[in-house]
C-alpha cells in the first residue's frame, strides 16, 4: 500500500525532489499570506485611509516605500520557512520525527488538540525567543530589521532578517520529534498563525479593551514596534502579564484608540505611542 512517507524518501539525495516539495510548501505559504495581508491592507490602508482614520493606532505619516520593503522581506522569510519545513519532512522520511499521515490512527479529536498544543508551545517559545532577540548583542544582527518598520502594515507580518526567520520556526522540529503531528493540522495552524500575525500588524484597532487583557491585539504589538522594551507575546497576553513586560499604559492607549470619534478628534495616539517610557 502506498504511503505518503514513501514519496519523501528521496528528499535527502535528490535536489530536484527537495526543490519540488519546498516549492509546493512555498506556494501554499506565500499564497495564503498574500491574501491574508493584502485584503486588510487594501481595506484599511488604501480604501479606509481616510474613512477609518480614527481607528489607525499611530496618527502620523507613513513612508510610501515601506509596504514594498515589508512585502519583499516577508517573501524572503517565506522562502526560509519553506526550506526549513521541507527539511523537517526529510528528517521525517528518515524516521526521526513523530509526524504521521493517517488521521484515523489517532482520530480527529487528537488532530484538533494538536493544533491547540502547537499554539501553546509556540506562544511560550516565542515569548522567550523574542526577549532573547532583544538582547543588545543579538538585536542588531537578528531582530533590528523587523523594528525598522515602526508603524507596520499587514505586509510586515513576516518581514524578518533571514536569521530571525530561522529563529521563528526553530521550535517546530523539536516539537515534531516528541509530539505526533499531522501535516494537515500543521497547515491549518500555519494559516491561523498568519491571520493572527496579520491582525497584530494591521496598524488599526477594532478589538474592545476586554479582549486586549487576554489576547494580543494590534495595539499590543504596535506598542512593541514603537516602544520595543515590552510586549513580547504572540497570541495570549499571559507571559507578558506574568513577567511584567506589558506597558503600564497599554489598556489606556488601546481605550483611547477604540473610543475616538470617527472624525479622529482627540489626543492623537502617536503621541502616546512615541513617548519615551
Amino acid at each position: 500500500m502506498y504511503q505518503p512517507i514513501d514519496a519523501l524518501a528521496s528528499l535527502g539525495g535528490d535536489p530536484l525532489a527537495f526543490l519540488s516539495v519546498a516549492s509546493i510548501i512555498f506556494v501554499f505559504f506565500f499564497g495564503h499570506f498574500l491574501v491574508a495581508a493584502s485584503v486588510p491592507y487594501l481595506f484599511l490602508w488604501v480604501w479606509g485611509r481616510e474613512r477609518i482614520l480614527h481607528r489607525r493606532i499611530q496618527q502620523k505619516p507613513r513612508r510610501r516605500a515601506q509596504p514594498m520593503r515589508e512585502f519583499l522581506f516577508s517573501s524572503l522569510s517565506v522562502v526560509v520557512f519553506s526550506v526549513l519545513l521541507t527539511m523537517v519532512l526529510w528528517i521525517t522520511s528518515l524516521g526521526y520525527t513523530r509526524v504521521y499521515f493517517e488521521v484515523d490512527s489517532l482520530g480527529w479529536g487528537y488532530w484538533c488538540l494538536s493544533i491547540v498544543a502547537m499554539a501553546v508551545v509556540h506562544d511560550t517559545y516565542y515569548y522567550w525567543a523574542h526577549r532573547w532577540m532583544h538582547h543588545p548583542r543579538v538585536f542588531r544582527h537578528v531582530h533590528k530589521l523587523h523594528h525598522q518598520f515602526g508603524d507596520p502594515t499587514p505586509y510586515a507580518s513576516y518581514a524578518f532578517h533571514p536569521l530571525e526567520a530561522i529563529v521563528e520556526v526553530a521550535w517546530f522540529l523539536p516539537l515534531a520529534l516528541v509530539l505526533p503531528l499531522h501535516p494537515g493540522a500543521v497547515a491549518v495552524y500555519v494559516v491561523i498563525l498568519t491571520v493572527l500575525n496579520v491582525i497584530s500588524h494591521m496598524g488599526y484597532e477594532f478589538y474592545p479593551v476586554s479582549v486586549g487583557r487576554y489576547f494580543i491585539t494590534s495595539t499590543h504589538h504596535n506598542l512593541h514596534h514603537s516602544r520595543p522594551r515590552g510586549h513580547f507575546m504572540l497570541y495570549f497576553n499571559l507571559w507578558d502579564r506574568l513577567m511584567g513586560t506589558n506597558h503600564a499604559d497599554y489598556e489606556e492607549v488601546m481605550r483611547e484608540v477604540v473610543t475616538r470619534p470617527p472624525c479622529g478628534a482627540g489626543t492623537p495616539a502617536w503621541r502616546a505611542l512615541s513617548s519615551s517610557r
